[in-house]
Parts: C-alpha cells; structure tokens; sequence
C-alpha cells in the first residue's frame, strides 16, 4: 500500500484582504470594458450601449468616471488594511528571487491603482476640453494645466503598464499553481 503526503497547508491572507483583492480585480474587469468600449473598439458592451445610450459611446464618461473613482477609493482602502495587517508567511517553496519579484509586482500594482485613476482625473479636470455626459449637456473641465493629448497618453501608458503588471502578476500565481502545484493561488481564495 502506498500512501501519499498530504498536500502542504498554504497560509492564506485574511478574509478583507481577499475581499478587496476579488472586488478590485472586479472593478478592473468594469472599468476595461467601459473603457474599451468608450474608444469605440466594439465588444460585449456594444448592444447595451446601442439601446441606453443611442449608440454614443461618450456618454460612458460618467460611468467610466464613476468606476475610476471606486478604484481609487478601493485602493486607498486595500493600501490602509495592507499596512495594518500581517500577510501570511511566503510558501517555502519560493525563492528568495521569486520573492523579490512578487514583493516588486505588488507593489507596482498598489501604485498603478493610484497612477491610472489620477491621471483620468486630471484629463477630466485639468484638461480645460469639454466631454459630453449627456444627450442634454457636457462636462467642461474647470482648469486647463495640461494639453488633453498629453493626458490622454499618459492615462492610456498608464494603463498599459497596468495591464502588464496585471499579466506578471497572473502569470507568477498560475506558474506556482500549475508547474509547481504548491497550490500558490489558495492564498487568495
């Protein structure tokens, strides 16, 4: 008969910080839709957009700006109970290297949900353009600090190194989980 080691504990993080890692990464999912959907490039949101908002895409603003801002608040709020809190021990199964480079992604990520709401905000209020938020009216921007197609491009950079520490992020958790099976993604589960 043989018998097989039981598989090794893995130390979770506590249920808030679980909590608002899932509804961040929720909100992210929202707010790439809304997003991409606001530039036109079509997708799932298309039909909906078509029937509440006549087809016009720009007046997603508010609900993109609205979504911007959770993410913010949420970011403040993860950032605080981060500070507070004791993450769980690494999984021994983890280099020292590999530490580092998770210790780095985490804290690209943490700044790049600071970095890409504030620089929508500052397209929105320091642009000085005008964005239409309804068939009735539209947004003028209170101040004029910098051109909108600067602000554009570094909102749009910013989010492209969002989504790459997203895809190192993801990427680093699914290795542990599916080549080195010691069940890395039960930390957040």
């Amino acid at each position: 008969m043989v018998v097989s080691a039981a598989p090794p504990t893995v130390a979770r993080h506590g249920v808030v910080a679980r909590l608002l890692h899932w509804v961040t990464v929720l909100a992210l999912v929202a707010q790439l839709l809304v997003g991409y959907t606001m530039t036109g490039g079509g997708g799932p949101l298309d039909g909906w957009v078509d029937s509440a908002y006549d087809g016009d895409e720009d007046l997603l603003l508010p609900l993109h700006m609205a979504l911007g801002l959770a993410i913010l608040a949420l970011a403040v709020v993860r950032l605080a109970w981060r500070l507070i809190t004791t993450l769980p021990p690494w999984p021994p199964t983890l280099t020292p290297r590999e530490r580092r480079f998770a210790t780095v992604v985490e804290r690209s990520l943490y700044a790049l949900l600071f970095v890409v709401p504030l620089t929508g905000l500052a397209l929105v209020l320091g642009s000085g353009e005008d964005f239409e938020t309804s068939d009735k009216g539209e947004w003028q921007a209170p101040w004029s600090f910098a051109d909108d197609d600067t602000l554009v491009a570094l909102h749009v950079a910013s989010h492209l190194v969002l989504y790459a520490a997203i895809a190192l992020h993801v990427g680093f958790a699914l290795k542990h989980q599916l080549v080195d099976r010691d069940r890395f993604l039960r930390r957040m589960l």
